[in-house]
């Protein structure tokens, strides 16, 4: 504001000695009033060019604002959105780790069912000689009983 101020002053004083010059030098009314009529339009000129000029600033100033902020939105969708995708990566192994842990219990289990097959239940085996040594009562001490 202050620059427009300076600068209307300064059109005024230009205005003021192209108006008056004709007197102090003896220069006629026409060449006068063309000399004002030039440095009118020069003012105005200038004024105008003034003002496009903070009209292109303006613009410049919006579109810059306007690309932050969409590159804001898209980062922010990205880090949203590989937030997501690693959430459902780490559900998928919970879910894959989880089956592991039951297959592998479901072995276990039957190769424990497989390893009792050969020994004689309680009651069936006398007292006497079973698989794998003595069985008293039926039971393979030696078998597989130290396993469990």
């Amino acid at each position: 504001m202050r620059f427009l101020i300076a600068f209307s002053a300064l059109l005024a004083y230009a205005s003021a000695s192209a108006i008056l010059a004709p007197y102090a030098l003896g220069i006629n009314a026409g060449d006068a009033q063309a000399a004002a009529i030039n440095h009118n339009v020069a003012a105005q000129d200038t004024a105008r060019a003034i003002g496009e000029g903070q009209l292109r600033a303006a613009e410049a100033a919006v579109q810059y604002n306007t690309e932050a902020v969409r590159q804001a939105a898209e980062t922010n969708r990205d880090i949203h959105e590989n937030a997501y995708w690693n959430g459902v990566a780490a559900s998928q192994n919970v879910v894959a780790a989880a089956q592991s842990q039951a297959a592998a219990l479901s072995g276990i289990a039957a190769a424990r069912a497989g390893h009792w097959a050969g020994v004689a239940p309680v009651g069936v085996a006398p007292l006497g000689v079973a698989p794998y040594g003595i069985a008293p009562y039926g039971l393979g001490l030696g078998h597989g009983l130290a396993h469990w």
